[in-house]
């Protein structure tokens, strides 16, 4: 399960979608660090700096993305006169997985809202990944997510529900255990 490791490229994700100033991302990283260390990728586990030195890389990143995927074609040619090929979708497509929304909202809910839950519908969840229908495929996908990451999902009067047996259009609650 080590796609399921929070890596540099993910917390740059979210800091970047929440706009994050620098002060606040740093706050988080090390609460990160200290505190969920074995949702890390191995790498930086034992290594604060290195983790901070690749989330401001790839957060710079973010930033430039567009400047950066117009420089493609140049980029492209210089591959080509050397022989070789590369592939455009390295380099411009948005790198957003679903198990990135359950990263963001577990670093949501343990620090950085003061709030314990995330509500939304599963539509709406669905819809944001692309998703149409519920595949068995994504369920299992979803559920293994939420038991990495200790989430459960609640409806009302925080009755406890599977994911897979809910209506798409039923208000769900997600928490951390």
């Amino acid at each position: 399960m080590i796609e399921l490791y929070y890596d540099s490229f993910d917390l740059a994700c979210i800091i970047h979608s929440l706009d994050m100033g620098t002060k606040t991302a740093s706050i988080m990283l090390e609460k990160i660090w200290k505190e969920d260390n074995q949702y890390l990728s191995p790498y930086y586990r034992t290594n604060l700096r290195q983790l901070y030195l690749d989330v401001h890389y790839w957060t710079d990143y973010l930033c430039d993305k567009p400047e950066i995927d117009k420089e493609f074609p140049a980029i492209q040619k210089d591959f080509h006169s050397f022989g070789k090929d590369v592939e455009e979708e390295a380099f411009i497509t948005d790198y957003f997985d679903i198990d990135l929304f359950f990263k963001m909202k577990r670093v949501q809910i343990l620090y950085l809202d003061g709030q314990d839950y995330v509500r939304m519908k599963l539509r709406t969840l669905l819809k944001a990944y692309g998703y149409k229908r519920r595949t068995q495929e994504l369920l299992k996908y979803l559920r293994e997510c939420m038991m990495f990451y200790h989430m459960q999902t609640y409806l009302r009067g925080k009755e406890e529900c599977d994911i897979g047996e809910i209506g798409l259009d039923e208000m769900i609650t997600i928490r951390v255990l």
